[in-house]
């Protein structure tokens, strides 16, 4: 791939060596489960954004956005967004866009007239077009207000950038995924809701003593097949203990940490006749405190899943099931390393490994 010139770290290989804090590991703390660990990379995989929301401070969430970005392909590579620094070079049609640079307002998409360029349209520097297919944006702390790393024009331009194909990953503080949409709806970002359309999977995290969400109440998107039992992943590893998967930085452990709810938020679609539906987000799993364990909803999203990641239908419930029983026997016995994750995805990007690695 023809890299642009970036800054050290900002543009780089997906396939960096594993964070401390693995998948697996998030299966035998608790965390989430090995059944919507594998949803999870079955759709960051297929370059899906990624919300990852919290309220506290202290939530370890670049830790566990790290996590699933581990599980992008080797040819995929990542850019590091810059925040209120962020220049979009590597953005080839930011103007056609709506992107003049700092001192113009973000205008819509074809309100680009190039016969009347805007001042700050002429002092952009050179851009080239990354390519969406295999570039995933990483983004920390995306928000309404200048107090977060991303946000205002340039954090609309990015989710405006995803229409495009890019992959997505960010970090949010936010308590619900209601609280999510609001934010960004909000000004300066003033993300449209159809814009909002391609944010993909949002997962709002919880510590074990603070308000949980329980998904959007008024969109009736609970519409799988609940699971009135804990998953095998998440049983077999019930009576371990909770282990500390953090490694160096705050003394944080996974084991006070479970993803209260995780949604789907569904694209903007045509019907038969070509008209635009817009469907309310769908949760996909919720924690139930009570029982600490996750219940899953995803079973009648299934088939709109596997469109979204290029998958036949039943080869996305074969490739579910196979990578949760990968997450879940990793965790049980105890193979929650970076080095085991690291040679479990080399072994899979050879093109003559098994399905189950």
């Amino acid at each position: 791939m023809d890299r642009l010139p970036q800054g050290t770290g900002r543009w780089r290989p997906s396939r960096a060596p594993a964070a401390s804090l693995t998948v697996p590991g998030l299966v035998a703390s608790r965390v989430l489960d090995a059944e919507l660990g594998a949803l999870l990379w079955i759709t960051v995989e297929a370059n899906v954004p990624l919300i990852i929301a919290a309220a506290e401070d202290a939530a370890p969430m670049r830790a566990m956005l790290e996590a699933f970005l581990a599980f992008l392909p080797p040819v995929v590579e990542r850019i590091e967004l810059q925040g209120s620094r962020e220049t979009f070079d590597w953005l080839g049609d930011a103007a056609a866009l709506g992107w003049f640079g700092d001192d113009e307002p973000l205008a819509s998409p074809g309100e680009a007239d190039p016969a009347t360029p805007r001042r700050s349209a002429i002092a952009l520097p050179p851009r080239k077009m990354a390519p969406p297919e295999t570039t995933y944006l990483v983004a920390d702390d995306i928000g309404s207000d200048p107090g977060a790393g991303l946000f205002g024009p340039r954090l609309r331009l990015v989710v405006r950038a995803l229409q495009r194909g890019y992959g997505l990953g960010a970090t949010m503080h936010a308590d619900s995924l209601e609280q999510v949409l609001a934010r960004l709806a909000s000004p300066p970002a003033s993300v449209s809701a159809d814009e909002l359309r391609r944010l993909g999977v949002v997962f709002v995290m919880s510590s074990l003593g603070a308000p949980i969400d329980r998904g959007v109440a008024d969109t009736g998107a609970r519409e799988g097949t609940r699971s009135r039992r804990a998953p095998r992943a998440a049983r077999s590893v019930q009576e371990r203990p909770e282990q500390p998967v953090f490694g160096a930085g705050p003394a944080v452990e996974a084991g006070v940490w479970r993803v209260a709810a995780c949604h789907y938020i569904r694209p903007l679609e045509r019907d038969a006749a070509g008209h635009f539906q817009r469907r309310p987000p769908a949760v996909l799993t919720t924690w139930d405190r009570e029982r600490d364990v996750v219940e899953h909803f995803e079973r009648g999203l299934i088939a709109e899943l596997a469109m979204r990641v290029g998958l036949e239908r039943d080869e996305f419930e074969r490739e579910h099931v196979a990578r949760s029983r990968i997450l879940g026997a990793l965790a049980a016995s105890g193979r929650t390393s970076p080095e085991a994750l690291w040679a479990l995805l080399e072994r899979r990007s050879r093109p003559a490994a098994g399905s189950e690695g």
